[in-house]
C-alpha cells in the first residue's frame, strides 16, 4: 500500500488562541504544543524555521531518516521542508520558536543562511548546552515578551531570536568545527546553500565550482577537510534523501520518483538508488 502524502504545516495551523499566533512568528511551551497539536509523533514538514529547547523529559527526535534521542538541555534546529517527527515521554518540558524567514531577514539579510545548523546535511541539527542558566533565562525572557503584547513586540523579539542564534551559532563552531578553517567551512556552508538549490537540476561537481569560483578538486579538498566526504558525494546524499522523503512520505510511484528527481529512466534511478541504500526503492517503501 503506497504511503500518504506528509503534511506541511504553516505558524497560523498549529492551534492556540488567535492572538497568540502571528502568520511571521509564534512560540509555545512544548508540553503545550504536545497536548493540543496531535500530530506531533507523525511525520511532518514546515515552511517555518523551528528552534526548540528541550529542558526536561526524553524521547527521540527524528529528522531526515536520522534518529536523535532527546538528553535536555538541548537546542534543536528545523529549515523549512524537512521532515520530522517526535516520540516524546509525558514529562517533556520546553520552548518552540517558529519563525518565517523574512521575519529574520528584514533586519539581518543572508544571516540566516550561514548558521551552520540550518540547511545542512552534514551538521547535526541540535546543540547540548551547557547547564547553567544563561540558555534558560534568555528563552523565557523571550516567552515572556512574547505573551505580554507590549508595542514594538516583534522588534524585541527580533533581537531575542538574534541572541539566541547567535549564541548557539558560537557554541556550535566551538563543538562541531573545532580545529577547521573558517575559510574552508565557509566555503563548503556556501556550496551546501547551492545544492540545496540546484540539486535536481545540477549534478556535476564542476558546476558547483564554477558557481563557487574555484576548480573542481579545490572542491573536493575542501568538503574532506571539513565533513570528510567528497563533493559529489555530498551531490548524491542531497539526492538520497529526497528520494526517501518523496518514497517514504508520498503516493508518487517510484517511475514518477524518478521522474520528478530528472533521472533518465527508472532503471537508472533504481540502480541508483540501490548502490546507495543498499535496497531497491520498491524494498524500501516496504521496509519502514
Amino acid at each position: 500500500m503506497k504511503q500518504k502524502q506528509f503534511p506541511v504545516y504553516c505558524i497560523e495551523e498549529y492551534p492556540g488562541k488567535a492572538q497568540e499566533r502571528d502568520k511571521v512568528f509564534y512560540m509555545t511551551r512544548l508540553e503545550e504544543l504536545v497536548q493540543r497539536f496531535e500530530n506531533i509523533d507523525k511525520p511532518h514538514s514546515h515552511t517555518f524555521y523551528l528552534a526548540m529547547m528541550v529542558t526536561s523529559g526524553s524521547g527521540t527526535h527524528t529528522i531526515d531518516f536520522v534518529t536523535h534521542p532527546i538528553q535536555p538541555p538541548q537546542l534543536f534546529f528545523l529549515t523549512p521542508g524537512q521532515v520530522h517527527s517526535w516520540s516524546l515521554s509525558p514529562d517533556i518540558e520546553g520552548v518552540s520558536v517558529f519563525f518565517e524567514a523574512n521575519f529574520f531577514l528584514q533586519r539581518y539579510p543572508q544571516r540566516l543562511y550561514q548558521y551552520p545548523f540550518f540547511h545542512s546535511q552534514q551538521h547535526k541539527p541540535l546543540l547540548a548546552l551547557p547547564k547553567d542558566s544563561f540558555w534558560q533565562n534568555l528563552v523565557e525572557c523571550m516567552f515572556r515578551e512574547y505573551e505580554a503584547q507590549l508595542p514594538h513586540r516583534n522588534e524585541v523579539l527580533l533581537s531575542f531570536l538574534h541572541i539566541l542564534l547567535e549564541n548557539s551559532a558560537r557554541l556550535y563552531r566551538s563543538e562541531a568545527l573545532q580545529g577547521k578553517a573558517a575559510g574552508a567551512v565557509a566555503k563548503v556552508r556556501e556550496f551546501e546553500l547551492l545544492l540545496n538549490q540546484h540539486f535536481l537540476d545540477k549534478r556535476e561537481v564542476k558546476d558547483y565550482a564554477h558557481m563557487l569560483h574555484i576548480t573542481p578538486n579545490h572542491l573536493n579538498v575542501l568538503c574532506k577537510s571539513t565533513v570528510g566526504k567528497t563533493a559529489s558525494q555530498l551531490v548524491q546524499e542531497r539526492v538520497m534523501v529526497e528520494a526517501q522523503r518523496l518514497l517514504l512520505h508520498s503516493t508518487l510511484s517510484v517511475k514518477e520518483i524518478a521522474y520528478q528527481l530528472q533521472f533518465e529512466d527508472n532503471s537508472y534511478f533504481s540502480r541508483f538508488f540501490k548502490k546507495h541504500s543498499g535496497k531497491t526503492p520498491e524494498q524500501f517503501r516496504k521496509s519502514q
